[in-house]
């Protein structure tokens, strides 16, 4: 293990990030990157035709070639069964299914098997190139263009009337219909001239649905929320829409004028974007999120840099480093990431977009950590898997990433003043990973000060994720949802009080030092609570002892009043013993035992079985039931504090 060189040899810093308010708690950094790179007198607006930059179907035909005979024969099978599809209507019906019961997987049911026959019927007929899925290809292009929306029925709120029938008189621009239209680009790039072979009203009919459900609306428009010009607040739909808004412009957009004028726009748009990140460069929204936050982010400055011919390249800024080493850096250990708000603990990290960032900064680790990844990894598909954009840009980079060094070096700390999260691990293989901030970040859970804890990659206390998204997931009643709720994070119920959502619902002070042998991070989450807490001061502090796989927890607090007893909650993967008295005991699968000792006659000890039947929750957990610990005080007072110490005992 080696120390974080992103932050330097002591850390003492006391965050005051009084986070006044939600609009000052959207607002950054102006740093306007390609705003400025535009501005400069070396920007001449000259845009590289994608014949310059993207490679020819021969060049294609051999990388298909090169792949292996499993893969080969993968793409060719599946190719064989998509031209058996036979393209039925998304029934209206299922649109409806969002606004009459929350569900939106039965629309994106048929929507994902549409855009995913018609990318294996690209791949088979670029590795064959004998015209035998041509055809085939027609008819789904055509189907795909007679669409009413290519948007998704979760995200038809932003048409003028609403969620529910789409409305062909409003096109909106979301990640359904960004996809969508960088599906169908890359079908006019390689097949343009076959298309118009058999008629010239395919390319055509391409050309006009990409022109007015992407192209025309992006120009007229600034309100649609993801592109920020009308709120500091934006997301992964920021960059993820851009990338394809752009790409769509210069695969079939043959206007020039239009196509620069898109250029621009979505610069400026992307510069919303990195201008909402903190300077550390974490993604408040976890590492299962970085892939579209952070990874499209690069795809789109990748793509940026590529048709300027590297006039407008801003990789070398930190913020953009920053933000691309987060996801090595939170890596615990094989599929496991530290997880808060509503990231899954467990991901399947794509190694060639890792790939694709390490190559944009210059970051022989970065390339080195998505190598790893490779190599460790039991499914070889990676290449050809997701989206065609993804599949082809794989395909070329595929013996150069499999072929570079593996980089498994990992951080014995990493700190994230701005954002407030730490993670730090022993020499042992205990991992400790903690989170301040405040309760209206992106995709948030009421969760200032909770923690996870691993051993060896085995989940000790964890954070549990979030269910299957509904509607109920981002509506008025998302903290109804059990896991969105402090009471299910690692955090204490204070005065018989949660933790509420809202900006001014953080963490007053957020505190880190390192020892030689000793790491200290200290919050204070009192202002997490309601005032019908009547907490002055709680500071909960994390002490790990990089040498004994040892954690001391302390909690030190001050009431204004006592109306009912503190509890402690911790969230367990593995059903805890309370034979023994002030000790919890919780096996974990390799034999060893966390222990953790409760100071003498001052709880009452339980466990709660949470049965889960989540199909999201139990694809992340691989398990059927987690457990509550609750430790209630026996004495309660107005102030007092208390020690927790947990160590491993191994086999």
């Amino acid at each position: 293990m080696k120390k974080n060189s992103f932050f330097k040899k002591v850390f003492a810093v006391v965050a005051a990030l009084l986070l006044l308010g939600v609009s000052n708690a959207y607002a950054q950094e102006e740093r306007n990157l390609l705003g400025l790179a535009m501005s400069k007198d070396g920007w001449k607006g000259d845009i590289l035709e994608p014949t310059a930059i993207f490679p020819d179907k021969q060049m294609i035909k051999a990388q298909l070639g090169d792949l292996s005979p499993q893969m080969r024969e993968d793409i060719r099978a599946k190719g064989e069964l998509a031209k058996e599809y036979n393209w039925p209507v998304i029934p209206v019906s299922s649109y409806l299914d969002f606004v009459r019961t929350g569900d939106r997987t039965r629309m994106q049911g048929f929507r994902n098997e549409r855009v995913g026959h018609l990318k294996q019927l690209v791949l088979a007929e670029l590795a064959a190139q004998e015209g035998e899925y041509i055809d085939a290809i027609i008819d789904g292009t055509w189907a795909i263009c007679e669409q009413s929306t290519w948007a998704m029925s979760a995200h038809l709120t932003i048409q003028k009337y609403g969620s529910g029938v789409p409305d062909i008189n409003d096109p909106i621009i979301d990640l359904g219909v960004g996809e969508v239209a960088n599906l169908l680009s890359w079908v006019y790039f390689y097949f343009r001239s076959e298309l118009e072979s058999v008629s010239p009203l395919l390319a055509l009919r391409i050309e006009q649905e990409i022109s007015e459900r992407v192209i025309e609306p992006y120009l007229a428009r600034e309100d649609f929320w993801w592109m920020g010009f009308e709120s500091s607040f934006v997301n992964n739909w920021n960059p993820w829409c851009n990338y394809n808004v752009l790409m769509s412009a210069i695969m079939v957009e043959r206007d020039k004028e239009k196509q620069l004028a898109i250029l621009e726009k979505t610069a400026l748009s992307v510069d919303k974007f990195i201008n909402y990140y903190k300077t550390d460069g974490a993604c408040e929204e976890g590492p299962a999120y970085w892939d579209h936050a952070a990874g499209k982010m690069i795809e789109y400055l990748d793509l940026l840099s590529s048709i300027t011919a590297g006039e407008l390249d801003i990789s070398q800024e930190e913020i953009i480093r920053n933000m691309g080493n987060y996801i090595r850096f939170t890596h615990i250990g094989e599929e496991y990431y530290v997880n808060f708000a509503d990231a899954s603990a467990k991901i399947s990290a794509h190694p060639g977009i890792i790939y694709r960032y390490g190559e944009y900064i210059d970051d022989p680790a970065l390339k080195g950590f998505a190598a790893a990844i490779v190599e460790d990894s039991s499914k070889k598909s990676w290449i050809i898997d997701g989206s065609l954009d993804r599949a082809l840009h794989n395909v070329a980079l595929a013996d150069q990433l499999t072929s570079y060094p593996p980089y498994r070096e990992k951080e014995a700390l990493v700190y994230y003043p701005d954002t407030q999260v730490m993670a730090a691990r022993t020499e042992g293989g205990l991992f400790l990973a903690a989170k301040g901030g405040h309760n209206n970040e992106s995709h948030n859970h009421n969760d200032v000060g909770s923690f996870i804890l691993y051993y060896n990659t085995q989940p000790i206390f964890l954070d549990i994720g979030v269910e299957t998204y509904s509607a109920k997931t981002f509506s008025k009643d998302r903290y109804s949802i059990w896991t969105m709720q402090s009471d299910y994070h690692n955090l204490p119920q204070v005065n018989g009080q949660s933790q509420l959502n809202g900006a001014e619902y953080k963490a007053a002070i957020s505190t880190l030092s390192e020892g030689k042998r000793r790491v200290d991070y200290s919050i204070d989450i009192a202002p997490a609570y309601p005032a019908d807490a009547h907490v002055e001061q709680w500071i909960r502090t994390y002490s790990l002892f990089t040498g004994r796989d040892y954690l001391v927890i302390q909690d030190s607090y001050e009431l204004d009043q006592q109306l009912s007893p503190n509890q402690l909650n911790f969230m367990c993967a593995y059903a805890p013993d309370l034979s023994q008295p002030n000790k919890v005991l919780i096996p974990l699968p390799d034999g060893s035992i966390a222990a953790l000792i409760l100071p003498e006659g001052q709880f009452e000890v339980a466990v709660e079985e949470k049965i889960l039947t989540d199909g999201q929750l139990l694809k992340a957990w691989s398990q059927e039931k987690l457990y509550k610990l609750s430790l209630t005080e026996r004495k309660p007072e107005l102030k007092g504090s208390w020690e927790l110490e947990l160590k491993m005992v191994k086999p």
